[in-house]
């Protein structure tokens, strides 16, 4: 095969009309170009062929077409706001409202019309056709629009699901916190004045694979994980002590969880419960499942048997082979093959549909005991940021996704060598093609059972950094995406579902895109290790640059959520005590051109600056967590989101970016349940500091 040349024009054309930057510029403001090679490999993830100039010509062809004159199935616009339509839209139009409202008109001369006033997904008839008008609200709800007005300065906990304890100790819960345990910290949080509880991704994990434990690498963001399910509030506490009957005894409860011995055993009681339920469930519970499984369609069925043939291929010795490298007939979900499967293991496929349902009802009424209790919010999901490849997602939706490459990072000041985070991106083109249509049964999922949904990563709406299998992270490229149609279908599901929108700013933020967050009502997040000054560059360069104070908290920006630290991020108390540094010392995980004496010493720099701005005379020995809970509830922030770690005072972090077995990611538990936790005289004083500058008692 004849490949094109190093630095040929139509290959950097494609490219362009593609949406792939092929200049960059890294963290350290050095401009940075893409291999031809690496172009040619995501051009070709999204299927776009570029081997040699024939290829070029053809896939060039094909993306004007999709880009030109035909009517896609779905166009974006917002309320009242003028909309452009395809070159093939003119002359009349009607459009025919959800609410049954008819609009009629003329395109104008430069191929747009206005939108109806009215949110919704409408129908747009014109001579070229028919299609789908998505109109959103100017903004997703705002937290004043949720409480009517009434004190709108909220604050609320963040909470890693699996690090939960239950008051009383559930029989069943296998070792690590589930939906039960978000149930009671919520009612608890609720009296103590919490608005919201902002929990870790629920997503559907990997059944065969419980030491899959990371949730922001899930099978599918459609469905949840099952392992989470709390049997007792949906079938009863005599049906859970029936299933527990049939078990041995389950594993010891520690502090690190077990994920594959918990996992397995808490597998096996779900399939207790299963094998009751097709023989003694209750008629109104068998109702509800039956209505579960009619609404979740074909989606249901696949992901089921997916996970079915997952578990069947390692039982055959094929040890959870990923997909792609399954028996030809089985790598298609619509294939006779798959659906031969499915015929001769219903109940195994069943199995897979019924946990589902017991996760999604356990979910469900988490969200109804955190309204009833008073939260005004309740529970914020978190929706990652993609799929793995070997996963459900990927399988039974294929053209969805963008094969061959990965989502990571690009090189910057802590991870020099970028990152690949080996999951799989939706592709632009299907998304274009499909009326978003995968980008909306995401939204809906995470939003079914859920007062809000903090989205993992939002600058990828605009642009993600994607690496070819088989490349170096350093050696991947951004690929654009249609930022404003995304950010407006998102308003859109949330003003549906009456939701808050929250969206992961972090990192490198491209020119304008906060604005587009502000101008479409969705919150950034202030986190307080970043909340900095800008840098003084009037000092020479020979001079070491010197952290920048602390902004006053009154200078938070407003459009945001105020956080004191992330999933990702060190504790106040780890932060302040160097336990991340240690950590990253003896793992050697530091940044390049970092030592750990330049990183402590920056450390005690930035604890003095951090004291100064907390108003504290003498810098503390250890954290101050009461002060610096006051100091970032204070922000004109409308909502304080403060993670269950800082509460309880945690040194450790959930999480360590740039490690998976060095490092126990993902398997801490709290210290107590949520009754002993706010029983501690320690943690009301905390909440007394949060809840300052909030308006709640």
């Amino acid at each position: 095969m004849t490949t094109t040349p190093a630095g040929d024009p139509a290959l950097s054309a494609l490219a362009a009309k593609a949406g792939i930057a092929e200049h960059w510029t890294d963290a350290r403001q050095r401009p940075r170009q893409v291999s031809p090679d690496t172009l040619r490999l995501l051009l070709e993830g999204m299927g776009l062929p570029a081997g040699n100039a024939h290829d070029i010509r053809d896939s060039d062809h094909r993306l004007g077409v999709e880009l030109g004159a035909r009517l896609p199935p779905l166009l974006v616009a917002r309320s009242g706001m003028p909309a452009s339509l395809p070159a093939c839209a003119r002359g009349r139009y009607r459009i025919v409202c959800e609410s049954g409202l008819t609009c009629d008109g003329e395109v104008a001369e430069d191929g747009s019309l206005i939108a109806p006033q009215e949110p919704g997904y409408h129908s747009l008839h014109l001579a070229c056709g028919q299609t789908v008008l998505a109109v959103a609200p100017r903004q997703a709800p705002s937290l004043d629009d949720l409480t009517d007005g009434m004190r709108p300065r909220a604050w609320g906990l963040c909470a890693q699901v699996y690090s939960l304890r239950r008051d009383a100790g559930q029989a069943g819960d296998g070792g690590f916190g589930g939906f039960g345990a978000v149930r009671e910290l919520a009612a608890a949080a609720a009296a103590e004045g919490a608005d919201a509880l902002a929990i870790s991704p629920v997503h559907a994990m990997f059944a065969a694979q419980p030491q899959r434990c990371s949730p922001y690498a899930p099978s599918s963001r459609l469905f949840l994980n099952t392992l989470y399910a709390d049997p007792a509030s949906i079938l009863g506490d005599d049906a859970l002590r029936r299933a527990l009957a049939e078990l041995a005894a389950q594993p010891p409860v520690t502090d690190l969880i077990d994920w594959p011995s918990a996992g397995i055993w808490r597998q096996r009681l779900l399939r207790a419960l299963h094998r009751q339920f097709r023989t003694i469930g209750p008629e109104d519970a068998r109702q509800r499942y039956e209505a579960f499984c009619v609404r979740r369609g074909k989606a249901l069925r696949d992901h089921a048997v997916f996970e079915a043939l997952h578990a069947a291929q390692a039982a055959h010795g094929a040890h959870h082979l990923p997909w792609t490298q399954w028996a030809a007939g089985l790598r298609d979900p619509d294939s006779p093959e798959v659906e031969r499967y499915a015929r001769q293991h219903p109940v195994e496929v069943d199995f897979h549909r019924y946990a589902q349902w017991l996760a999604a009802e356990s979910l469900g009424h988490a969200q109804k005991a955190a309204r009833r209790a008073g939260m005004r919010v309740g529970l914020i999901s978190d929706l990652a940021v993609g799929d793995s490849p070997d996963g459900s997602h990927a399988w039974s939706r294929q053209t969805d996704l963008m094969p061959g490459l990965s989502i990571g990072a690009p090189p910057d000041i802590h991870n020099p060598q970028g990152q690949n985070w080996n999951l799989a991106a939706f592709s632009p083109r299907a998304m274009h093609a499909q009326g978003y249509a995968a980008y909306i049964d995401m939204l809906r999922a995470a939003l079914a059972h859920a007062g809000g949904l903090r989205i993992d990563h939002i600058l990828g709406m605009a642009r993600l950094w994607l690496v070819p299998d088989g490349l170096a992270a350093d050696a991947g490229a951004y690929l654009r995406y249609p930022l404003r149609e995304l950010l407006a279908l998102t308003a859109l599901e949330a003003w549906r579902h009456r939701a808050l929108a929250i969206g992961e700013n972090l990192g490198t933020v491209p020119e304008g895109f906060n604005r587009e967050l502000a101008d479409h009502g969705i919150l950034g997040m202030n986190v307080l290790w970043f909340m900095r000054q800008e840098p003084d560059m009037t000092a020479p360069p020979s001079e070491p640059p010197k952290p920048a104070p602390f902004l006053a908290a009154e200078d938070w920006p407003v459009q945001a959520v105020a956080m004191t630290s992330t999933h990702d991020l060190p504790t106040l108390r780890g932060w302040w005590a160097e336990r991340d540094i240690d950590v990253r010392a003896e793992l050697n995980l530091l940044g390049g051109g970092d030592d750990e004496a330049t990183l402590r010493h920056n450390r005690r720099m930035d604890r003095s600056l951090l004291a100064q701005a907390l108003g504290c005379a003498v810098e503390p020995a250890r954290a101050p967590l009461e002060d610096m809970l006051r100091f970032v509830s204070s922000s004109p922030c409308p909502l304080l989101l403060v993670p269950m770690e800082d509460l309880a005072g945690e040194l450790e972090q959930p999480n360590l970016p740039g490690t998976v077995d060095q490092h126990p990611n993902w398997r801490r538990r709290l210290a107590a349940s949520s009754a002993a936790c706010f029983a501690d005289p320690a943690v009301q004083g905390r909440l007394q500091a949060l809840r300052t500058g909030r308006s709640r008692p």
